[in-house]
């Protein structure tokens, strides 16, 4: 009934906000009592740019900013303008505003610098909370790490590190938590797809984005359940009216893995319509360790997006579309015949099946696409706005495995997920002061198991409704801001699945619960603030935490409800359990966030400390070795515990001189297992970091050239489990003796690897039109192994890496 009753009174609130706000609008322009206003501040500094010229479009209307970079245009007769702003020095830069946006800010970006001017209108992050942290990754930045994938892509932001399965698969971790309990929006949009699995990373290219983000804090209030450890925005381009043609041409290639990639991307504004369109590619073959070859690791990918804009005096419709289209290479030592083999395996100096170099990609692979559809329409009122969305989602995943006769050329898992999303935020006017957003929010899944594999399905069929509502409000007190939150969910699970006998089973499974959040923020004086956050979370578990069962790429996984521990502690998967038999309540979550922000001209320092209880924590810990038809594998096991997280991260960036600048990163986590006081496994180390750099305006034939040197230390893991080799469980199985009779705690096959040091290095120039990246990975060809790496157990990680990256802006 709310689904059918929602466009109805989506509809109606737009129509009645919209007459409300147009007389509001039709006495300013009458009166001619409209104001334009904001701040010019410089893009890279991030310092005032005073006596900067601000002038309306095709009319005498304009004004300088003051010394302290600010500006206002009173006496305006019409609502909508076309603003121009330059400086002698900086990129002129044009922007189609309306009086009912909040104040702007403008960045100008220097002559001499890649980056271009850019316009922002509002204060708030993208979870529409002043006191959550956040940390952004654009500009230059940004341009840096485009040929990423976006697990490493956001792992240079201060918090932020990845969970991986080998190179290519890279998922961000966010204060130790990821998957299901890190959301990523992308281009405004809850991306969907299948986050289960360790071995599923984003379905999204960085080189097509304009703007990565990252909040800290526990969002659910904003966005909804799972964002237990934070939420990944990423933007795509603005589309921006009265804007000529423009765009960008981009190559680039590496030599580990002889890579070859590009880019192409457009844009076009007009008086009341905008437009962009993207696309890139990548070819890679197989990745080498300083050692030796690490066979079966290439890669092939391309995307392309496009999006376009409709404005009319106070609404502008926007839609979107773009695709993904991935294929993979997994590891080849990763996969063994039976059990001393995998012993061997994990053994070996040199991975076994390694072969000399190839772009072939053979099983173990995966093959990924993904489409979003995006329509967006927003109404901006006089003080308010109405932003109602939907978006359709179609993501295909077929994974292969390392399989017997025909079978070999079948996947193992086909599945095919469909996703609509349904949501409204409301931005009313102010209160008494208090000033805040009201949203709704409906979402729609179905996921299925296509025929063909000739296997039991790791997971079963299931469909997914989940409704929400959300009030989050702002009070200003000064120069501070206090907040509170407020949201109601609720989710049901149909699920149908077949067992090993070919038998059908059925559950039907509901969820509900509230999340809060409050905060604060201090801002001492103009570069000293402080911003605390207190928020719940909540997460249900999903269907492959629940019924996962078999094998799934390099290992293999049992759900809560398919398998059971004897008194022994002995594993069996005879049955499946009822709810009754084990119940599996909701991960609900407590977190709190506090940062302290000191910037100015010199220095831009950030200290975040954060602690996060999560009750009914839900994790994979490795229960033993099994010999299938496919191999032999480590099994591993969801189990259910209470979990606390706390960490410290730290980042500063030091303007020594005009062309000297240093920037320090720090990562610390410590997380335990409460209720059974032990360790988790696959939790990221500490990390530090330090860049330091220097730039020059002119080079020989290069102009802004910019010379960096990246060092960066990562510890060993001093929180992991004990550990059970290989080796001794197969000799306590010929043995017949059980090793777990007397102690269940959780194990790793391997000790944490050492830590190790990395260097890279990276010059940035342009000469003439073309703006140049040259890029060192694993500057001293390292060996080392990461301990978030699933494939650690076989294989160090990749060796020296040179990049170079050419690209035309028009």
């Amino acid at each position: 009934m709310l689904l059918k009753s929602l466009p109805f009174l989506l509809s109606l609130g737009l129509l009645t906000g919209y007459a409300n706000s147009y007389g509001q609008a039709k006495n300013c322009a009458k009166n001619c009592t409209c104001t334009v206003s904001g701040e010019i501040v410089d893009a890279t500094t991030g310092e005032a740019v005073a006596f900067a010229t601000v002038k309306i479009i095709d009319s005498d209307k304009g004004v300088l900013s003051n010394a302290e970079g600010h500006f206002e245009i009173r006496g305006l007769c019409v609502t909508e303008v076309d603003i121009e702003v330059s400086h002698i020095g900086y990129k002129r830069i044009m922007h189609h505003h309306d009086i009912y946006h909040p104040r702007l800010q403008v960045q100008l970006a220097a002559d001499e610098v890649v980056l271009e001017s850019i316009i922002v209108e509002g204060e708030s992050t993208g979870a529409g909370l002043l006191s959550l942290a956040e940390v952004a990754l654009e500009g230059k930045k940004l341009d840096e790490v485009k040929n990423k994938s976006l697990g490493d892509a956001l792992a240079t932001l201060s918090g932020v590190s990845t969970l991986k399965t080998g190179q290519n698969i890279v998922k961000p971790v966010v204060h130790g938590l990821h998957s299901n309990r890190v959301l990523i929006i992308n281009n405004g949009v809850r991306h969907e797809f299948q986050n289960w699995g360790a071995e599923h990373a984003p379905e999204i290219d960085p080189s097509l984005v304009d703007k990565l983000s990252v909040v800290k804090g526990a969002a659910t209030v904003r966005y909804g359940p799972d964002a237990l450890g934070g939420v990944i925005l990423i933007d795509a381009p603005p589309l921006e009216l009265h804007e000529d043609w423009n765009g960008e041409v981009s190559l680039s290639g590496n030599t580990n893995g002889r890579s070859g990639e590009g880019s192409v991307e457009l844009h076009k504004g007009f008086d009341r319509t905008a437009f962009f369109g993207q696309a890139s590619w990548i070819q890679q073959g197989d990745l080498s360790a300083p050692d030796y070859q690490l066979t079966n690791t290439g890669k092939k990918e391309w995307s392309a997006a496009a999006g376009a804009r409709y404005h009319w005096p106070h609404v502008d419709l926007n839609v979107y579309y773009s695709h993904f289209n991935q294929e993979l290479g997994i590891l080849r030592a990763s996969v063994s015949g039976n059990l001393v083999d995998l012993a061997n395996s994990i053994e070996s100096e040199i991975p076994p099946n390694t072969r000399p170099f190839s772009y072939d990609i053979n099983n173990p692979r995966q093959t990924v696409e993904h489409d979003l559809f995006k329509l967006q329409g927003k109404w901006n009122g006089d003080h308010q706005s109405l932003d109602v969305q939907y978006a359709f989602q179609l993501n295909k995943r077929k994974e292969f495995d390392v399989r017997r006769g025909a079978n070999n050329q079948r996947p193992g898992i086909d599945l095919e997920l469909i996703s609509h999303i349904l949501e409204a935020d409301w931005k009313h006017a102010n209160f008494k002061r208090w000033e805040g957003n009201i949203g709704v929010q409906a979402i729609y899944q179905d996921n299925n198991n296509q025929p063909g594999t000739n296997t039991v399905p790791f997971i079963p069929n299931y469909n997914v409704l989940r409704l929400g509502a959300y009030l989050i409000e702002s009070l200003p007190i000064g120069n501070n801001w206090v907040e509170v939150g407020l949201r109601y969910d609720y989710q049901n699970f149909s699920v149908v699945g077949r067992e090993p006998d070919n038998s059908v089973y059925k559950n039907e499974l509901t969820y509900q619960n509230a999340s809060f959040t409050t905060g604060y923020r201090w801002k001492f004086s103009k570069s000293k603030s402080f911003r605390t956050n207190l928020g719940t979370a909540w997460r249900a578990p999903n269907v492959s935490e629940l019924y996962s069962f078999g094998r799934h790429q390099s290992s293999i996984d049992y759900g809560l409800l398919r398998y059971s521990i004897s008194e022994a502690n002995l594993v069996t998967t005879d049955d499946i359990l009822t709810e009754e038999e084990r119940p599996v309540p909701s991960e609900i979550g407590v977190k709190w966030v506090n940062t302290y922000q000191w910037k100015n001209k010199f220095i831009d320092a950030e200290v975040t400390a954060y602690v996060n209880y999560i009750d009914n924590y839900i994790y994979s810990r490795p229960g033993g070795i099994t010999q299938t038809v496919r191999g032999a594998f480590p099994f591993f096991l969801f189990d259910q515990a209470d979990a606390l997280f706390f960490g410290l991260d730290v980042s500063s960036t030091i303007k020594h001189s005009g062309k000297w600048k240093s920037e320090f990163n720090g990562n610390y986590l410590w997380a335990r297992d409460i209720e059974n006081n032990d360790n988790f496994v696959a939790l990221p180390p500490v990390n530090l970091a330090y860049r330091i750099s220097f730039n020059t305006r002119k080079l020989g034939p290069f102009r802004s050239s910019e010379f960096t040197l990246d060092l960066g230390y990562t510890f060993q893991q001093f929180q992991a489990p004990r550990t059970i080799s290989v080796r001794t469980l197969l000799e306590a199985k010929s043995d017949d003796i059980n090793i777990f009779a007397e102690n269940a705690a959780d194990f790793d096959f391997i000790d944490p690897p050492d830590g190790y040091f990395l260097a890279g290095f990276l010059w940035r120039s342009t000469i003439g039109p073309v703006n140049t990246l040259l890029r060192i990975d694993n500057l001293l060809n390292v060996n080392y192994r990461n301990y978030t790496d699933r494939l650690r157990y076989f294989a160090d990680d990749a060796g020296i890496n040179v990049g170079l990256t050419l690209s035309y802006a028009f």
